[in-house]
């Protein structure tokens, strides 16, 4: 009899609790119809970071960072003063703003949640502004930046020299493969012959991609691959691939001669987000045409839009110079604070993959659908590639 009332009192109270539970409550993560990866770049651990709640609110499958996690290039007050900024990082300064970073409540949160999380960094988590080869600190600060993240202590990236690594998603069938702009960089004083990966990453990156058999190849680094934007009058302003056109070229050949299927090209760094397309067509005599189409996001706690009038003037009078926006895909740019994501729907008739811009207002700002089939296009292998701008 006692075991009876137990049981009658127990499914009084199971239908009680069924019975209030307010299922009609509103969801938070919005249903999803794919994998999703959102990703974003410059971010300063002592500012105010509103991404945090609209980026978990996403449901995100991954989060990747894309430079510039941290600025360790200013000293411990960042941002205060003109004299502060761009002095060389200590490994002590670095591991003092990750440790912020990481304890910043809404990260925190964020980073409890399980949701795996990649990164690679740019120059101002590697240590230095516009650092290159020559940072004296660059094996502190590998170390610094790969504990940030958790990186397993049997990871390659613990003893190779460089950050850079590939990543298997979605059971397979997304490839992310991160490089590193920084570690083996040469000056800017070299010329046109310089490079940004090494000879050793040359070849790590060569074998990743002609081994790849993922349906989708999302290729991220800190700084834009596409845009020409790297100087005014001969006088140098920004960063990009172009700074060193040789080695940029031999990027997207080495890409677009792979055969690899549906190669996507990620970056941060402008302070802005924007979408890029080129148009690359063979040397060969079937005059053979394949897309490269790049995603930037930029500006989680600042960006150009954040900065007042005077400096937003001035990014729009340098990218009304002919030419800098040769690669520019119908004026897809957004100038406020913003982070990006990627949906892929793999399991659909025609595979694509949705490109969305989240700005700080809770609205999307860019937002372009592509089809899987219009990166592969023309995927065979081999031969040499002439790149343009959709523009030009």
């Amino acid at each position: 009899m006692r075991t009876l009332k137990f049981e009658a009192s127990y499914l009084f109270w199971l239908a009680f609790l069924v019975l209030n539970t307010d299922v009609s409550a509103p969801n938070t993560h919005p249903n999803k119809s794919g994998f999703r990866l959102l990703f974003g770049s410059c971010n300063t651990a002592r500012m105010s970071q509103w991404v945090w709640g609209p980026v978990s609110n996403r449901n995100p499958d991954a989060w990747l960072w894309l430079g510039d996690t941290v600025y360790g290039d200013l000293n411990s007050t960042e941002f205060t003063t003109l004299r502060s900024k761009w002095q060389a990082a200590t490994p002590e300064l670095l591991r003092h703003l990750y440790h912020m970073q990481r304890n910043h409540p809404d990260y925190s949160r964020f980073v409890e949640e399980g949701t795996e999380i990649y990164g690679v960094w740019d120059d101002h988590d590697f240590g230095d502004d516009n650092a290159d080869s020559t940072y004296p600190y660059k094996i502190e600060s590998q170390e610094a930046f790969l504990d940030f993240l958790g990186e397993d202590p049997e990871s390659p990236r613990r003893s190779q020299e460089g950050v850079y690594s590939t990543h298997l998603l979605d059971n397979g069938r997304i490839r992310l493969i991160l490089l590193d702009v920084r570690y083996h960089r040469t000056p800017y004083s070299v010329g046109a012959d310089g490079d940004f990966l090494g000879e050793t990453q040359w070849q790590w990156l060569e074998s990743v991609l002609r081994s790849s058999r993922a349906r989708v190849n999302v290729i991220a680094g800190g700084i834009q691959f596409l845009a020409p934007r790297t100087s005014v009058l001969g006088v140098p302003l920004a960063e990009s691939w172009s700074r060193f056109p040789r080695a940029r070229d031999r990027l997207f050949n080495l890409i677009l001669s792979s055969g690899v299927r549906a190669p996507l090209l990620l970056s941060g760094d402008v302070h802005f987000a924007e979408i890029s397309e080129g148009v690359c067509t063979s040397e060969d005599s079937d005059g053979n045409s394949r897309k490269l189409v790049e995603v930037t996001s930029s500006g989680m706690t600042h960006s150009w839009g954040s900065e007042g009038w005077f400096l937003l003037g001035l990014l729009n009078i340098f990218l009304s110079i002919p030419g800098n926006n040769a690669y520019q895909k119908d004026g897809l740019i957004y100038k406020g604070m913003n982070f990006g994501e990627l949906e892929f729907r793999l399991d659909e008739e025609n595979p694509s993959v949705t490109v969305n811009i989240h700005g700080d207002d809770s609205e999307i700002h860019l937002s372009r659908s592509i089809s899987l089939s219009e990166l592969d296009s023309g995927v065979t292998g081999g031969g040499r590639y002439l790149c343009r701008g959709v523009n030009e």
